[in-house]
């Protein structure tokens, strides 16, 4: 017979850890579960998390997480241009169409819900309105609990361009200087808390189009089995708000001959769409390579779906090395009811003034990308599928 210790021990190993013992098979002893249990606390403490994404219409990148107690999922886009995080209320107003079509968040309904010092928060610019209150509450990983994450508890999201997204709402990764609400962003409060070992967090994408999965982030750590031996290269960031680098310059080539397109240049990188924007006359030189349409209503370029596989393939130099992007990987191509349609990934700034550059997914569709907080540097290199 067990002694009573040792039952309670196998209890705790069964409900800890889910490690099936078969006591019909035979009978370990007391010593032999004592260590299963050992083990089973040793692998429960998790220092990195991560987040399987999903893709919508090839240029939506989004996983999930759960918030509040009860733990309720909503889909959320992990944002490297957005410090701050933000979730559709249930306060929402009944004529807020965009709210009511996603999944809200309710604090009546959550026990570990903290009243906030609430705040009235409105962003609003040209491409989006955003306004509502704080809320503090937890926000659950797969492995990992984060509590008191203040977040905009969202009671009013712009038709443009809120209404076309899979996903509820976003959660920022950029640096803390860029926040809005002067609330500890989520990634900090991961590190505040010491719930994550390295303070660094790692993009890998799938360019696979007959899967809806996009890849994974993991959270507090890398996952360098992604990425190919000798390709990392190590960009400084030039400025801590955005991940904002320098490009020596880019270029397109076809036939064995290259087009320079333009020198010198501020970019950082989007996790949250999949265009690459840049000045409209750079985009335009981009998009004349690639024999593409500009469509006014959607404000991007067509491009044939028959001849996208032809199209020339665009080279980035960053710090002496060439990133070179293929055109059946950055073209997005969508269908919708057996109706195909193929687009550019390059757009024009939506700011005529800007110089800077975004790098979206149709160009992290290719590389394994590590933001390293702690060093303010990016490591990018070829991805392995």
């Amino acid at each position: 017979m067990y002694s009573f210790i040792g039952l309670l021990l196998i209890f705790a190993v069964l409900v800890q850890s889910r490690i099936e013992v078969d006591l019909y098979e035979h009978k370990p002893s007391e010593k032999h579960v004592k260590r299963l249990f050992k083990r089973s606390l040793q692998r429960d403490v998790r220092f990195n998390d991560s987040v399987v994404l999903n893709k919508f219409l090839n240029g939506e990148y989004y996983g999930e997480i759960k918030v509040g107690s009860p733990a309720k999922t909503f889909k959320v886009i992990f944002d490297t241009t957005w410090a701050d995080s933000w979730l559709p209320s249930s306060h929402c107003s009944w004529n807020e169409i965009v709210c009511k079509l996603h999944t809200q968040y309710d604090s009546s309904a959550s026990s570990s819900y903290v009243p906030n010092e609430t705040r009235f928060i409105n962003i609003t610019d040209n491409q989006f309105s955003l306004w509502g209150f704080l809320a503090t509450d937890t926000f659950h990983l797969a492995h990992i609990n984060l509590p008191n994450q203040t977040f905009l508890e969202a009671t009013h999201l712009s038709i443009n361009p809120f209404w076309h997204y899979r996903a509820d709402g976003f959660i920022g990764l950029a640096f803390k200087e860029h926040t809005l609400f002067n609330v500890t962003p989520f990634f900090y409060n991961l590190i505040r808390q010491g719930l994550i070992k390295e303070n660094i967090f790692t993009f890998y994408m799938n360019r696979d189009e007959t899967t809806t999965r996009a890849g994974k982030l993991i959270l507090g750590g890398t996952q360098r089995s992604h990425v190919q031996n000798d390709t990392l290269t190590t960009l400084k960031v030039t400025e801590k708000s955005y991940w904002m680098i320098k490009i020596d310059n880019i270029f397109a080539r076809m036939n064995k001959t290259d087009y320079p397109i333009i020198n010198n240049i501020k970019a950082f990188f989007d996790t949250s769409a999949n265009a690459i924007t840049g000045p409209a006359d750079a985009i335009m030189k981009l998009n004349y390579m690639l024999n593409a349409i500009y469509v006014p209503y959607l404000n991007m370029y067509s491009v044939n779906c028959r001849k996208y596989a032809k199209l020339p393939t665009i080279h980035f130099v960053m710090n002496g090395t060439e990133f070179i992007i293929q055109s059946k990987y950055y073209v997005q191509r969508m269908t919708f009811q057996n109706i195909e349609a193929c687009f550019s990934p390059f757009v024009p700034n939506p700011d005529p003034n800007s110089s800077v550059w975004e790098l979206g997914g149709a160009f992290m569709m290719e590389f394994y990308t590590e933001f390293d907080m702690d060093n303010s540097m990016v490591r990018i290199g070829q991805t392995i599928f």
